[in-house]
Order: structure tokens, then C-alpha cells, then sequence
């Protein structure tokens, strides 16, 4: 759903020295709004593990973003 929402599987993102995961989220938002409402319930995953929103963000990084699932 958040790539349905955001209309691609990937993009590049570009952010200063000291910036956190929810630095990203407010880039990604910005740059795709349909994102707003999803993203508040997402997981971030940096380098393929989860991480907060508050994880300070390296050169390089790959983030990932897990939607909310459901199951039983």
C-alpha cells in the first residue's frame, strides 16, 4: 500500500549530516502526500533492521519501509 501510494518501489533521498529517521519520513511526505496518512503506521527498517524514528541515518543508508500486517 505504500507503494501504491507513493506510485514507485524506489527513490533517493538526500539529507543533511545528524538526520534521523523522521527526517526522512518528513522528506518522503513532502514528496509524495498520499504517503500521510500510511506512513504514520509504517516501520522503519534501515539497513534491513528495524530501527526507530528517532535513528541517526548514515551516507549510504538503505531504508525501508514496512507496512502494518494483520494475521491470524
Amino acid at each position: 500500500m505504500l507503494r501504491d501510494a507513493a506510485g514507485r518501489d524506489e527513490c533517493w533521498l538526500v539529507l543533511g549530516p545528524g538526520a534521523r529517521g523522521a527526517d526522512a519520513k518528513t522528506v518522503l511526505v513532502e514528496r509524495y502526500p498520499r504517503l500521510t496518512g500510511l506512513i504514520t503506521y509504517a516501520r522503519l527498517a534501515v539497513n534491513q533492521e528495524y530501527q526507530s524514528w528517532e535513528a541517526l541515518l548514515h551516507d549510504g543508508d538503505e531504508l525501508g519501509l514496512i507496512p502494518p500486517v494483520s494475521g491470524g
